[in-house]
C-alpha cells in the first residue's frame, strides 16, 4: 500500500466553496463581480467560507496520524 499525499489546506477550500455553493447560492450575493477571472467573494459569503474553511481543516488536521 502507497501513501497518498493531500494537500490540506487546498482540500478545506474546495470542501468549503462547494459547502458555500450548495447552501447559500440562492439566498446571497456570493461573488463581487461573477465575470471576472479571479473569484473574489462578497464580505458576506467569506465570513461564511471564512467558517466552513475552519471547520473542515479542523477536521482534516484531526484526521492526521
Amino acid at each position: 500500500m502507497s501513501d497518498i499525499t493531500i494537500n490540506i489546506l487546498e482540500l478545506a477550500s474546495e470542501l468549503a466553496h462547494i459547502k458555500l455553493m450548495n447552501e447559500w447560492r440562492d439566498s446571497i450575493r456570493i461573488f463581487e463581480d461573477e465575470t471576472a477571472s479571479v473569484t473574489v467573494y462578497t464580505e458576506e459569503a467569506q465570513d461564511i467560507f471564512n467558517e466552513y474553511y475552519d471547520n473542515y481543516l479542523t477536521l482534516i488536521e484531526s484526521c492526521k496520524s
